[in-house]
C-alpha cells in the first residue's frame, strides 16, 4: 500500500485533531479500484457525527459511506483508527467488529491517539481480516506502508 508523506501527514493531523487527546477516532484509507495507492483519506466523522462520543469507535454510517463511494467511483484499501497508549494490540471489540467484513481487508491501529506530529508508519499495527471474525497480524518486517513523495 502507497500513500503520500503529505496524505499521510493530512490523515495523522485528522486523527489528532479528532481525537483531541481524549477519544479514538479514525479514517478510511481509498483508492481507485484495483489499485494500492492512496488517493484520498475520509474520516468516519463524515458520515457519522457521533462515531467517537462514546470514546471508543461506533461507526453508524454505512449507508452514507457506501453512497459515497459508489457515487466517487472509489474503493477501500483499508481503515486506520487510533489507541489511547502505545499499544497498537487488536481489542476483542476491534476483532469482533471489522469496518469492512471483507477477506482480505486491512485494517490499521495508530498508537497514542496519533498525538505525535509525524507518526511513523511503522508504530502502526496492521492486521488482515480473514473472514468469521479471525485476524491476522502483519509482522513489522513486512510492514505494508510506504510513503511516496508524490
Amino acid at each position: 500500500m502507497e500513500i503520500s508523506y503529505y496524505n499521510w501527514w493530512k490523515l495523522i493531523r485528522g486523527l489528532r485533531q479528532r481525537g483531541g487527546g481524549i477519544r479514538e477516532s479514525g479514517a478510511f484509507l481509498l483508492c481507485r479500484p484495483e489499485k494500492a495507492k492512496v488517493c484520498k483519506v475520509v474520516f468516519y466523522d463524515q458520515f457519522d457525527e457521533n462515531v467517537s462520543d462514546t470514546g471508543i469507535i461506533q461507526f453508524r454510517g454505512g449507508s452514507k459511506f457506501h453512497k459515497y463511494l459508489s457515487d466517487s467511483k472509489l474503493s477501500v484499501l483499508a481503515d486506520i483508527h487510533t489507541h489511547p497508549s502505545n499499544n497498537t494490540n487488536q481489542s476483542i471489540s476491534d476483532q469482533e467488529n471489522p469496518m469492512i467484513r471483507i477477506k482480505g481487508h486491512i485494517a490499521i491501529i495508530a498508537p497514542n491517539y496519533a498525538l505525535n506530529k509525524f507518526l511513523n508508519p511503522c508504530l502502526c499495527s496492521i492486521y488482515k481480516y480473514k473472514g468469521e471474525f479471525k485476524w491476522s497480524t502483519i509482522p513489522k518486517v513486512e510492514h505494508p506502508i510506504k510513503l511516496t513523495i508524490i
